[in-house]
């Protein structure tokens, strides 16, 4: 079980721009606590990929506060910044950024470095707790799109990070490897990891605790006339992008 404050990622007042002046986020204020799961929305180039790499410190803000895990980021070094990424961020990219020439627990093993072995019994568990302990031998080019994903979770959260931001972490799967997918992250919340996932799925967001939408640049809360229904431990059917075209 994670050990964090209950406030494991805090933004406050976030603009970027990117050079030329093009595009970026413009204001950006949230609060995730842990064990919390969380959705972004919003169109194609509203800045929802920039808004996670914002809050996982790939970019740095041109104004406001990162916070994670009670660590100021503003007041830090590179190199400090890095380490902190390192051990309590963890992330999802949508090109998941699979090694193609090991298998799948070498994949998860990955995220400390080079020296698989040391990692070996960690990242085997975590792939048998995720559901895909007889494929954790298999080379992870002969995995499916969603058994990849859900090695790119597993991967994301090896390290028990305070925060694991996922950047469309079903788009093109079927319902079903959806689902899977979504039941990973939750793994992950009820081990007191704070989950923030950036979907263009409706069905996805419903999941869900907290919803936000980034447009023009802003992002706001999504505010549902249900929103005080506490939402089901285990999501429902999810509509994947694919099935939705």
């Amino acid at each position: 079980m994670r050990t964090h404050t209950s406030s494991a990622l805090v933004a406050d007042g976030l603009c970027f721009t990117y050079p030329g002046g093009r595009g970026g986020i413009n204001s950006a204020s949230l609060t995730l606590s842990a064990s919390v799961t969380a959705a972004i929305r919003g169109p194609s180039g509203s800045g929802k990929s920039t808004l996670l790499a914002l809050l996982g410190l790939i970019l740095t803000p041109d104004a406001g506060t990162v916070t994670i895990a009670g660590t100021d980021t503003g007041q830090l070094t590179q190199r400090e910044r890095d380490r902190l990424r390192l051990h309590k961020v963890g992330m999802v990219l949508q090109d998941l950024g699979l090694l193609p020439y090991l298998n799948a627990w070498e994949n998860v093993a990955a995220a400390f470095g080079p020296r698989l072995g040391a990692h070996r019994k960690k990242a085997r568990e975590l792939v048998e707790a995720l559901g895909l302990g007889k494929l954790a031998d298999a080379p992870v080019t002969t995995l499916s799109g969603g058994e990849r994903r859900r090695i790119a979770v597993a991967r994301a959260a090896v390290k028990q990070p305070a925060v694991i931001l996922a950047d469309e972490p079903t788009a093109g799967l079927d319902p079903s490897a959806a689902l899977l997918v979504l039941d990973a992250l939750q793994a992950q919340a009820a081990q007191g990891a704070a989950i923030l996932v950036v979907t263009h799925d409706p069905a996805v967001a419903e999941c869900c605790a907290e919803q936000y939408v980034v447009e023009g640049g802003a992002l706001t809360r999504h505010v549902t006339a249900d929103q005080d229904r506490a939402p089901s431990p285990r999501p429902g059917h999810v509509v994947s992008e694919e099935a939705q075209r």
